[in-house]
């Protein structure tokens, strides 16, 4: 009658000692490898945003960033509810580049623009940005839709990152033709995606998060197909071929056209800013890249995203900033303009962009 009992009891101990030792080696994997960001949630208006009114810190090998959120998810303080008067108010758009979340809020090009503007006009500047990791061009018209558009912005600047900007043409929009080209009918917000037992048990541990990532690229170092390379198969020809034949270039210029509309009917002013890629404005990391990568050099045109980006927009007479003109004159690669482990612009990538946006502005005025 006791062995039973006895066996029960040890196998409880057992099960208790293995749970115990699993979450310690959890928590220490958390604080060694993790960087302390938080999960976005999500929001039926906006699809994900950050955790509203919320604060925590992220630590890397490069940098230590406090993070606050406002009411809405985004990074910053509150948008502002009292009437403008001789202010001038700016709006950002963007992903993770305008979040910038590898910099304190107020070292981000976006408020480094407004200080420099104040400084050369003499004049109240407040900016804002509606940035979410992540996001992209039809998201961001929604943003400016949902809340941009009560914070009254003089401006409106869409930053764009064409690696991962360039949306096909099934999604949570409609499109129709008209002289040629497309033109927006509908948007929506997608439902939040099914989470299955994986996705449960990826979302709570980071060791089986870390394991299943690493088995993911030893798979695509394997097998060598090009489009495995991620978003850096919109730099080979074979990449820049499939955005002509899906299309993707026709949505994109029909998003921000739409946009573009919408803020100009609103009685502001608009431009997009191109961002380029530290992979792109690196040469030293170029380099090591493409000598590791699978594919010849000539499977290569890692310029050409941009440019045509740039084409695009222009055919819409949308006014465009291409900010590799202002990061070719000042790249180092003692200083670079982007984090290597986190390929974000850097605090020095911030100011310079911050100066050639400012410009720009001026000029647009």
């Amino acid at each position: 009658m006791l062995r039973p009992k006895r066996f029960l009891g040890n196998l409880l101990l057992s099960i208790a000692v293995t749970a115990i030792a699993l979450l310690g080696a959890e928590l220490a994997w958390r604080q060694i490898f993790e960087n302390g960001d938080v999960s976005r949630e999500f929001n039926e208006k906006l699809r994900f945003v950050n955790p509203p009114n919320a604060e925590w810190v992220i630590r890397t090998k490069d940098y230590k960033t406090q993070i606050r959120t406002n009411s809405l998810g985004f990074r910053g303080p509150e948008m502002p509810t009292e009437q403008k008067g001789d202010e001038l108010r700016i709006l950002f758009l963007g992903d993770s580049f305008v979040e910038a979340k590898q910099v304190k809020e107020e070292k981000r090009f976006a408020e480094r623009t407004g200080a420099l503007l104040a400084a050369k006009l003499g004049k109240p500047v407040v900016t804002r940005a509606l940035a979410i990791g992540g996001s992209n061009p039809a998201l961001e018209l929604l943003y400016y839709r949902e809340i941009g558009r009560e914070f009254d912005p003089d401006i409106v600047v869409q930053v764009l990152f064409p690696e991962n900007d360039l949306l096909p043409m099934e999604g949570p929009y409609t499109f129709h033709t008209e002289s040629g080209g497309l033109v927006l009918e509908d948007i929506w917000v997608e439902p939040a995606p099914p989470c299955p037992w994986k996705c449960e048990m990826l979302k709570r541990s980071s060791i089986l998060r870390a394991f299943y990532h690493s088995s993911r690229r030893k798979e695509t170092r394997e097998t060598m197909d090009p489009k495995q390379l991620g978003d850096y198969y919109w730099y080979t020809n074979e990449g820049q071929d499939v955005l002509e034949r899906e299309n993707r270039w026709e949505v994109l210029q029909a998003l921000v056209d739409t946009l573009r509309r919408e803020v100009e009917n609103d009685g502001g002013k608009f431009f997009v800013l191109l961002m380029p890629s530290g992979f792109e404005m690196q040469p030293v990391w170029q380099e090591e890249y493409l000598s590791e990568s699978p594919l010849p050099r000539e499977s290569w045109n890692t310029s050409q995203l941009l440019s045509t980006a740039e084409d695009v927009l222009h055919r819409k007479s949308i006014p465009v900033l291409d900010l590799r003109d202002a990061f070719l004159g000042t790249v180092s690669d003692e200083d670079p303009l982007y984090y290597k482990s986190d390929p974000h612009l850097s605090l020095r990538g911030h100011e310079v962009a911050a100066q050639a946006i400012a410009e720009a502005l001026l000029r647009l005025r």
